[in-house]
C-alpha cells in the first residue's frame, strides 16, 4: 500500500486526522470524516482500512492516528509503551510480563480490543510482518524503530477483507518514514526517582536523494536501545512473596536454598531439620529459615535492541517506481528466576523413599541420630532414607537467556497507467530466529551423585558407583548453604535450549483507479491478489524432548501453511453538495482466501457515509472477518497420558434397569454393560482404573477458522463556526464464534453424554470395557467472544495569540467498554470480564472507562505537553467474597479505584532553523504506586505482586537532546 501524505494536505485537513506535522496541533487523535471543509486538495491519499485513494482522509471506520511528533512528546523509546496509553489496547507481552516465559521474554506485542495479539494484524507500509513468537501470527514490535515512524494508524474491528486473516480485533500499520534530507541524530537518558531501571537510546535517522535527476530516494534508520530491567526487591510492593492465602505475612518458601530435610521411616516422619545461616543445624523447620522467592526475580526485565531499517525507491520511469524496504533486528533479553524447587521425588522413584542414608556428607549429629533408632529393637522405627526439598541456587541457574534475530525485505514496482489507474507487485520475506538457553538438572547424573561414600585409600568423598565415578561423577553435599561445588554443580547440570524459526513470504499484485463517474465523483475500485505462505519450527533439547527436565516435556513443532487470495473493494460517492446529502456514499469489500489447512472461506465488509451538512457525518459498517488458525494451533505436539486424571464418568453407577438422564446414553456404550454385570451389576472404577486414566493435550490439524462479526457506527462532528475542533463517537460490537480453546477434560466427558455431539465425544476414547482411557483436550473451535463499546475521539486547535506563531491543542481519547465476555463452549457459562482485570483464559481488561488525554503548548522553539491516561475503577475478580477476621481487607485488595498517570515534557529547539533541540520529561509525576495484587488473585503477575495493567516503576526522569544537520 503506497501512502501519500504531505504536510500541506494534512495541515489542510487538519482537523480530520490533525496529525500536523511539526505543530502542537492534536498529536494522538482519530480520522474523522467530512472534516475538510477550511480547505480543498485534489490530492488523493490512501490510508489503512482501504486501498483506494479518496480526495479525502474520510473512513466509514474509525482510524486512530498517532504521529511523529506525539512519538516525540511521548518521550517512550519502545513504541509498544505508546500504543499501551490508548484505550483501544490491551496489555500484550511486555518486559513485565514475560519474565516467566519459556520462550519469548521481553518480546513487545500489541493487542487491540483485549482480543489477544494473535487476533490483531500488524502492517508496516501496509504490508505483513514476519511473527515474532513460536507458532504464532503476533509481531514482536521490538523490531520497529520508534524514530523512523511517521505515523502510526489504528484501526480497530473485523478488516479482513482488506488485509486477510488475523485482522479480527484490527490493523495497527506502521508507515514509515520515506523523505528525508539530511541527518538527524537522538540520543536520550532515562531513569526513576529511586536511581534504577536506567534507561538509554542511540538513534540516526538520515536520507537523501540520488542519482540522474534525483530519481532515487534513500532513508535509513539505526537505533540502539538498552532497558537494564529492575528487581522486584528493588520496590516495597514486591521485595517479599505475598499470597492470598497467607494475609499480613511473608509467603516464604519452604524449598530453601539450604535445605529442609526430612528422615523417613518407613511409615513416616521422623524428624525434619535444617540449618541457619551459619550452616548450624537446626531441628524443625521454622518459617524464619524459609525462602524468599522474590529477592531473586525481576519487575521487568533488561531487553537490549539494535535494529537498521531503510527506505529506497528509484524511479526507473516517468511512471515506475522500484522500492526496497530492508529491516534488521536483534534484540537480547534476559529472564530471571529464582532457583528451582527441587525435591527428592524428582530423582528417586519406582518406591525409593529418599536419598541413602550412607551418604557422606550427613552431618555427624544427624548420623548418630540415624544410628541410634535403626539400633533399637522395632525395625518400624528406622530410618530408611532422607527426603529433602532444596533450592539449587548454587547448582543452576534456570534463568534463560534470550536472543532473537528478525530479518525482513519488502520489494517491489508501482506505478501508473492510463491517467487514473495504479499498480504495485511486491514481495515480502521476513524471517525470525529466537534461541532461548538455560540449564537444568540430569536426574541419573544428581542421583549418582547423591550416592556418596568416604574412599578408604583416599579418604576423599566419591561417588559410590564404580562406573559413574569413572565417567566423572562429582558427589554433590546439600546440607547447607553453599556446600554444593562448582565441579558437583558442572556434573549435574546440562544445558538446555529452543531454537524457534519463523519464516513468511508474501506475493501480491494490486490495482487501483476508477472504472466511471457517479454524481458525487470518482467509482473507486480496488482489485489484487495475494499468496501467503508461513512456516514455524521449534527445535527443543533432548531433555525437554523426552520429558526428563525438571519442566514440562515438549516435542518439536513444525508446521506450514499457505494461502492463495483475491480481493476486491468499491466506494462509490454517490450524492454530493445537495440538500440534506452534503455528501452520500457506500462502501464494499471482499476476499475470497483458499487455505491449505481450512480451505476456502469469504471475508467482506459493507459501509456507508451520509453527511446532512457540512461539519456532520454519520458513518456505518459491517463486517464479517476470519482467521485461519496459525501453525501453533494446528501442530503443537500432543502430550500427556496415563495421569490418574480425577474426572469423574456421568455413566458411574449406571446398571440394566437405573433411570437417571444420562443412563440411557451410557448403556449404548460398547462393553459397559458386560463390564458392570461382571461387577456386582453397577459399572464402577477402581483405583487401578483411575490411574489408567489420562488425558492429553495440544493442536488439531482439523481446526477451522474462527469468524467475526462486527458492527461500526458513528458520527463525527466537525463545525465550520469552530475551525480546529472535532468530535466523533463510535459505537463497536464484535463477536467472535468458533473461536480456537480447549476445554477441561470433564466438561468434555459431561458434554458427550449429554449431547452425544461429536466435536465432544470424539475427544474421548474408552476401553473395550467402557472405562474412559483418555480425554484429549486439544484444541478445538468450540469457544465465542464478545465485546462492545464505544470510543470518544475529541480534538481542538487553535492559536492563542500570546505570541506570533503559538498554538494549545486538546486530545482526548475515551472508551467506555460495555461487554467483554467468553463462553468456553456452546451452552457452558459466560465468563464476565466486564469490570474485571483477568477472565477465566486470561481474555483481557475488562475496564469499563478508559482514556488517554493531552494538553500541548507550542510558542517559537518552545513545546510543552501534559498527558494523562486513566484507567477507571476495577476489580481482580467478579463477586469476590472474603470470609473470617480479614474478610475487609482480602475484598480491599479484590477492588482497584480509579487510576491516573501524569507524564510531562518540555522541549526547546534552537537555531535558524531550529535543528538543535534539547528536551526532559517526567513520567508518572506523582509517583502512583501500583496496586497491591498477591498471588491468589486472578491477575497478579508472579514477581510484580500487581497486575502488568499498572505502572511498576513509579516516577521516571529522562532527558535527551536531537541535532538536524
Amino acid at each position: 500500500m503506497r501512502t501519500k501524505l504531505t504536510k500541506a494536505r494534512l495541515l489542510a485537513n487538519g482537523a480530520a486526522v490533525v496529525v500536523a506535522i511539526g505543530s502542537a496541533s492534536p498529536l494522538l487523535a482519530q480520522s474523522d470524516a467530512g472534516a475538510a471543509d477550511t480547505a480543498e486538495s485534489t490530492d488523493a491519499i490512501v490510508v489503512t482500512g482501504s486501498r483506494i485513494a479518496r480526495p479525502d482522509i474520510d473512513a466509514n471506520i474509525p482510524i486512530a492516528v498517532i504521529n511523529s511528533a506525539a512519538l516525540e512528546q511521548d518521550g517512550a523509546s519502545n513504541i509498544q509503551d505508546v500504543l499501551r496509553e490508548m484505550p483501544q489496547v490491551g496489555i500484550g507481552t511486555t518486559r513485565s510480563n514475560s519474565n516467566f516465559s519459556a520462550t519469548g521474554n521481553g518480546a513487545a506485542s500489541v493487542d487491540l480490543r483485549n482480543l489477544g495479539p494473535s487476533r490483531t494484524l500488524v502492517l508496516v507500509n501496509g504490508r505483513r510482518f514476519v511473527a515474532g513468537f513460536a507458532g504464532t501470527s503476533a509481531v514482536d514490535l521490538n523490531n520497529i524503530p520508534t524514530d523512523f515512524v511517521e505515523r502510526v494508524e489504528v484501526v480497530t474491528g473485523g478488516t479482513s477483507a482488506i488485509y486477510g486473516s488475523d485482522a479480527v480485533a484490527g490493523v495497527v500499520n506502521f508507515v514509515l518514514k520515506d523523505k528525508i534530507d539530511g541527518i538527524t541524530a537522538r540520543a536520550e537518558y532515562g531513569l526513576t526517582s529511586r536511581g534504577d531501571n536506567p534507561r538509554y537510546l542511540v538513534s540516526v535517522t538520515g536520507g537523501t536523494s540520488w542519482g540522474a535527476d534525483d530519481r532515487g530516494r534513500i532513508a535509513l534508520n539505526f537505533t540502539h536501545e538498552s532497558d537494564k530491567g529492575l528487581l522486584s526487591r528493588n520496590r516495597a510492593i514486591s521485595r517479599e512473596d505475598r499470597s492470598l492465602a497467607l494475609v499480613g505475612v511473608p509467603a516464604y518458601s519452604s524449598y530453601a536454598p539450604q535445605g529442609r530435610f526430612d528422615l523417613r521411616t518407613a511409615t513416616g516422619s521422623a524428624q525434619v531439620f535444617t540449618f541457619d545461616q551459619s550452616n548450624a543445624l537446626v531441628m524443625g523447620f521454622p518459617q524464619s529459615l524459609a525462602y524468599n522467592r522474590n529477592w531473586d526475580r525481576r519487575i521487568s526485565l533488561p531487553v537490549e535492541r539494535y535494529i537498521a531499517s531503510a527506505n529506497l525507491t528509484y524511479e526507473i520511469a516517468d511512471k515506475l517506481t522500484a522500492f526496497v524496504e530492508p529491516t534488521y533486528g536483534k534484540v537480547k533479553s534476559s529472564a530471571l528466576l529464582e532457583a528451582y524447587s527441587f525435591d527428592w521425588s524428582f530423582i528417586y522413584k519406582n518406591g525409593e523413599l529418599g536419598m541413602p542414608i550412607t551418604n557422606a556428607y550427613i552431618p555427624a549429629s544427624i548420623q548418630t541420630l540415624i544410628a541410634s533408632r535403626n539400633a533399637d529393637a522395632d525395625p518400624a522405627n528406622d530410618i530408611k532414607a532422607i527426603q529433602f526439598r532444596r533450592r539449587q541456587n548454587e547448582v543452576y541457574n534456570r534463568s534463560n537467556e534470550n536472543e532473537r534475530d528478525t530479518w525482513r525485505v519488502a520489494a517491489g514496482l508501482r506505478g501508473s497507467f492510463a491517467n487514473n489507474w495504479k499498480y504495485e507487485l511486491s514481495y515480502v520475506f521476513g524471517s525470525m530466529k529466537d534461541s532461548t538457553t538455560t540449564q537444568d538438572i540430569d536426574a541419573p547424573r544428581y542421583r549418582a551423585a547423591l550416592d556418596s561414600i568416604v574412599d578408604s585409600a583416599t579418604n576423599q568423598v566419591v561417588c559410590r558407583d564404580p562406573a559413574a565415578r569413572a565417567a566423572g561423577c562429582v558427589p554433590i553435599n546439600l546440607f547447607g548453604f553453599n556446600t554444593v561445588t562448582q565441579p558437583g554443580a558442572d556434573y549435574v547440570t546440562v544445558p538446555r535450549y529452543a531454537h524457534i524459526k519463523n519464516t513468511q513470504h508474501v506475493v501480491s499484485a494490486s490495482l487501483t483507479g476508477s472504472l466511471l463517474t457517479l454524481p458525487a465523483g470518482d467509482l473507486g475500485i480496488a482489485l489484487g491478489a495475494e499468496y501467503r505462505k508461513e512456516k514455524s519450527s521449534t527445535d527443543w533439547d533432548p531433555i525437554t524432548n523426552r520429558g526428563d527436565g525438571t519442566g514440562t516435556r515438549y516435542d518439536d513443532l513444525v508446521g506450514q501453511f499457505d494461502v492463495k487470495e483475491v480481493f476486491g473493494e468499491i466506494n462509490a460517492p454517490i450524492l454530493a453538495d445537495r440538500p440534506v446529502f452534503e455528501y452520500l456514499g457506500v462502501t464494499a469489500a471482499a476476499r475470497y482466501s483458499d487455505y491449505s489447512t481450512v480451505g476456502t472461506v469469504l471475508s467482506w465488509n459493507a459501509g456507508v457515509e451520509y453527511a446532512p451538512i457540512r461539519g456532520l457525518r454519520f458513518r456505518a459498517n459491517y463486517a464479517e472477518a476470519n482467521r485461519a488458525p496459525n501453525v501453533a494451533e494446528l501442530y503443537a505436539s500432543i502430550t500427556g497420558g496415563a495421569s490418574g486424571a480425577t474426572v469423574i464418568d456421568p455413566c458411574a453407577g449406571t446398571t440394566a434397569t437405573s433411570t437417571r438422564p444420562q443412563d440411557a446414553t451410557c448403556r449404548a456404550i460398547p462393553g459397559l454393560l458386560q463390564e458392570a454385570a461382571a461387577n456386582g451389576g453397577a459399572f464402577t472404577y477402581t483405583s487401578f482404573d483411575l490411574n489408567w486414566m489420562g488425558i492429553t493435550e495440544g493442536g488439531n490439524p482439523n481446526l477451522r477458522e474462527e469468524t467475526a462479526k462486527t458492527l461500526t457506527v458513528g458520527a463525527v462532528l466537525t463545525p465550520r463556526a469552530l475551525p480546529g475542533f472535532s468530535l466523533s463517537v463510535d459505537y463497536f460490537d464484535i463477536k467472535i464464534d468458533g473461536a480456537v480453546g480447549s476445554l477441561p477434560a470433564q466438561i468434555l466427558v459431561n458434554r458427550c453424554i449429554e449431547t452425544g455431539d461429536p466435536v465432544y465425544c470424539s475427544q474421548i476414547q474408552r476401553f473395550p470395557t467402557g472405562k474412559l482411557y483418555t480425554m484429549s483436550t486439544t484444541l478445538m473451535n468450540v469457544a465465542s467472544i464478545k465485546t462492545r463499546g464505544i470510543d470518544f475521539n475529541l480534538n481542538y486547535s487553535r492559536a492563542l495569540g500570546l505570541a506570533e506563531d503559538d498554538n494549545i491543542s486538546v486530545n482526548l481519547l475515551y472508551t467506555r467498554l460495555l461487554a467483554l465476555e467468553k463462553q468456553s463452549f456452546a451452552g457452558g457459562p459466560i465468563e464476565e470480564n466486564l469490570g474485571q482485570l483477568y477472565a477465566a483464559g486470561r481474555l483481557g481488561t475488562g475496564f469499563k472507562n478508559k482514556a488517554s488525554a493531552r494538553l500541548a503548548y507550542r510558542s517559537g522553539g518552545l513545546t510543552a505537553s501534559w498527558q494523562v491516561t486513566y484507567l477507571g475503577k476495577i476489580q481482580d475478580r467478579l463477586g469476590y467474597v472474603a470470609s473470617g477476621a480479614d474478610k475487609d481487607y482480602l475484598e480491599g485488595l479484590n477492588r482497584v479505584g480509579d487510576v491516573f498517570y501524569h507524564d510531562v515534557q518540555l522541549r526547546y529547539a534552537i537555531g535558524e532553523k531550529r535543528n538543535y533541540e534539547a528536551y526532559l520529561g517526567v513520567n508518572n509525576l506523582f509517583d502512583r504506586n501500583p496496586p497491591l495484587i498477591p498471588a491468589g488473585f486472578a491477575s497478579s503477575v508472579t514477581g510484580v505482586e500487581t497486575a502488568d495493567v499498572y505502572d511498576p516503576y513509579g516516577r521516571r526522569f529522562y532527558a535527551g537532546v536531537r541535532l538536524r544537520f
